[in-house]
């Protein structure tokens, strides 16, 4: 099971919620990153899709998880995709390749991508939530 860990919303960095925290205490950061797609505001958090564009960058962090199945269990029953919840969930949690900032490719790294119509949901241009946050 991978052990690597992209996030590009509320559990970033400089966040305060008691998820971020949980990933920051079962986590080690270990870059800043890309991932080539497209994010959409959807309530107070983002959802990002897969995206064929290459300019389409989502920019976030990457995490080394301590006990990768246990913090992800956790991280699951958060994004609302773990086996209970009901399906389709809004979120599935798929391995993918990161750009990390000095230009390395990592992978495989987990990344929790958006699965429900985007209908009325506005596009965050900049594939940055924390940036996009700070405007609002």
């Amino acid at each position: 099971m991978p052990d690597l860990l992209f996030v590009y919303g509320t559990l970033r960095q400089g966040n305060k919620n008691a998820m971020a925290a949980y990933l920051a205490a079962h986590a080690e950061f270990v870059t800043g990153g890309w991932f080539q797609g497209q994010m959409y505001q959807i309530s107070y958090y983002p959802g990002v899709i897969a995206s064929d564009q290459a300019d389409d960058r989502v920019f976030g962090e990457v995490y080394r998880l301590k006990d990768a199945q246990a913090v992800l269990a956790v991280l699951d029953d958060y994004e609302e995709c773990g086996t209970q919840h009901a399906q389709p969930a809004e979120y599935q949690r798929v391995k993918t390749h990161i750009l990390a900032m000095d230009g390395s490719v990592l992978e495989p790294v987990w990344i929790y991508l958006y699965q429900w119509p985007l209908v009325d949901k506005a596009r965050i241009a900049t594939g940055d939530f924390m940036q996009q946050a700070l405007m609002t």
